[in-house]
């Protein structure tokens, strides 16, 4: 065989490229760092849910402009107040801006 004729088994390139693209993942190969991470990062997006869930409670509850915070309550702390719904909005934006949910 010369090189110029190819085998009658030969698979092009093309072809060969085509059943790796089609082809399965192998589920078999998941290291315990694999799904650890995988367990991390659910958990993770757990946390981050029940975040952005309370979050936004606290600020309907500040929004509110109930009684609540404001009675007896000095000017500084009031601003604190303000100061922490701006921050817990900007967070809740950026955590927006991710694609998360």
């Amino acid at each position: 065989m010369n090189n110029n004729q190819f085998s009658q088994n030969a698979i092009s390139h093309k072809e060969l490229n085509d059943f790796l693209i089609k082809a399965k993942k192998d589920i078999t190969f998941n290291d315990a760092s694999e799904q650890n991470k995988t367990k991390d990062q659910r958990d993770f997006n757990d946390l981050i849910k029940d975040w952005a869930q309370t979050s936004q409670r606290i600020l309907l509850m500040m929004n509110k402009k109930e009684k609540v915070f404001t009675k007896n309550i000095d000017p500084q702390s009031l601003m604190a107040y303000g100061a922490m719904g701006a921050h817990i909005n900007m967070a809740l934006q950026a955590l927006k801006a991710t694609g998360s949910d």
